[in-house]
């Protein structure tokens, strides 16, 4: 028996675990992050359950943005705004990844300039 077909029961479950508390979070933002409850948005933002931790990405899609030329600040709103099949058709873009990443964009946001943070959700 060969100790490469050793399956890992462990990482296997916390695999599973990990993708069903991404669905939980991606419903739960879908019906109750949105610009009417800001609320809601600052306690992910406090968490930084999910922000995106390779700030590489996040210049890469802003990068993205600039040469669509579509302003950072209207598609993190829109992101907020828009019901999910709507901002996908709008953008042609993955609501949950634009989601993520702008998660990462508030966290940046709320640590650098908090004023402007509480002016982006109306705080």
């Amino acid at each position: 028996m060969h100790v490469d077909n050793v399956i890992d029961f462990i990482a296997k479950k916390k695999e599973r675990e990990a993708l069903k508390r991404e669905k939980e979070l991606e419903h739960y933002v879908a019906l109750h992050c949105t610009m009417d409850q800001p609320e809601n948005i600052d306690a992910l933002v406090a968490s930084k359950e999910l922000e995106v931790k390779d700030h590489t990405l996040f210049l890469g899609f802003l990068s993205i943005l600039k040469d669509e030329q579509i302003e950072p600040v209207n598609i993190f709103q829109d992101v907020f705004t828009l019901e999910p099949v709507h901002f996908e058709t709008a953008y042609n873009m993955k609501w949950w990844s634009v989601v993520q990443l702008a998660f990462t964009f508030l966290s940046i946001l709320k640590e650098n300039e908090p004023h402007t943070y509480h002016e982006f959700l109306g705080l």
